[in-house]
């Protein structure tokens, strides 16, 4: 498929919000609309990856479908789009085994996704779906679903706002009429593209790797501003990483600065209030994804203590981040054994919570913070 350029028209003083990477997670993203008093008066992004991972991949592209009917929407490809798009319609030699194959590695790793729930819906059970009916079993799903089939076959691949673009992936050239016709793949499953040395005239806003990733000296999702080079990364992590969150941009306006460019952030994690201040402290480690091996030395309370493989360092981390990998060795989950900079007051996304203290997220940087709280509940 050849990339699909589509432009933004907003208009001057009109506010345009900006998220990714949703992988599903629907609740989350209403609830960072709410947070940012979302209105049809709005433009509304999506840098791709709408579906999979997450619990309800499907009721995701029917809210955007619905949303978008009645209100400015744009929605790039992402390359989860892609490749589901390629199972569903693939009928050449081999398409059946590499269906049946894909649907049932997806429903042991991740439980759900978009193909999932579609054959859920249709009554048709990961156990019943064999190479053999595979065929009938597609066709069942072209039929039931051609709608939201060819919503997600007529994304574009890249949203041109003038002074901002936005690719799930990333690209190598802001010079649009060179990029146009081009196989899409590469925009869409640009892996570590921050780390390639690009910079633009124009800015490029992209998900796809999360932030978390780029940074190396602390567990952070904020969304990264790389100024003088004109990129934007905004992938949190939501669904992917254990402490993940859905990240949004919000520009006032379609010419506005980078430095004019706020954001907001949701996730599912319950909300304390610290009632007393802390001093942060750097990580002892920052257990990143690409050196994640560790022996696993004893167990007490949620928690692990383990020794890092490539740097002999050990600490406690919670068990909830440990899992064991195809080469049959421990990982931990990006982990970072950090204290949080605290002042009373300030609120705090938990993730895990033990006697000695919590684990959790002020504005997206994570650490420990081990003062007294209070009970605050869900961020709505």
């Amino acid at each position: 498929m050849k990339t699909i350029i589509q432009k933004i028209n907003a208009k001057p003083g009109q506010r345009i919000l900006v998220t990714s990477d949703v992988h599903g997670h629907l609740e989350n993203m209403v609830h960072l609309l709410g947070k940012l008093q979302y209105s049809a008066e709005d433009i509304f992004v999506i840098v791709g990856d709408l579906v999979d991972k997450g619990p309800e991949s499907l009721r995701t592209v029917r809210y955007i479908m619905e949303l978008s009917s009645r209100a400015q929407v744009f929605i790039a490809e992402g390359n989860v789009e892609e490749h589901r798009l390629e199972l569903l319609c693939d009928t050449t030699a081999g398409s059946e085994e590499r269906f049946c194959e894909f649907v049932h590695w997806q429903h042991s790793r991740w439980g759900r996704g978009l193909v999932l729930d579609m054959l859920s819906e249709l009554g048709v059970s990961v156990e019943q779906l064999m190479v053999d009916n595979t065929d009938a079993c597609r066709k069942r799903l072209w039929e039931h679903y051609a709608s939201e089939i060819d919503f997600l076959r007529r994304l574009p691949t890249i949203l041109d706002m003038g002074s901002y673009l936005f690719v799930h992936g990333g690209i190598p050239t802001d010079d649009l009429q060179s990029l146009a016709g081009t196989d899409r793949h590469d925009w869409l499953k640009n892996d570590c593209f921050l780390e390639k040395g690009f910079r633009f005239s124009k800015c490029v806003v992209t998900g796809h790797w999360p932030v978390s990733l780029y940074r190396h000296e602390e567990a952070d999702l904020r969304p990264l501003f790389e100024y003088e080079r004109r990129i934007i990364s905004i992938d949190g992590g939501c669904g992917l990483k254990e402490t993940g969150q859905l990240n949004a941009l919000v520009f006032p306006d379609k010419d506005a600065t980078m430095e004019e460019i706020g954001w907001e952030c949701q996730d599912e994690f319950p909300v304390v209030t610290a009632l007393d201040g802390q001093a942060g402290r750097k990580p002892s480690l920052y257990i990143q994804y690409f050196d994640s091996q560790v022996e696993r030395l004893e167990e007490q309370e949620g928690m692990v203590r383990c020794r890092h493989l490539s740097t002999g360092i050990v600490l406690w981390a919670p068990s909830m981040f440990l899992y064991l990998g195809d080469d049959e060795t421990w990982h931990v989950d990006d982990y970072s054994d950090a204290l949080l900079e605290v002042k009373p007051g300030d609120r705090i996304s938990v993730v895990f919570r033990n006697t000695g203290g919590c684990y959790g997220k002020i504005n997206g940087v994570l650490g420990w913070y081990y003062g007294r709280i209070t009970e605050t509940g869900c961020d709505p």
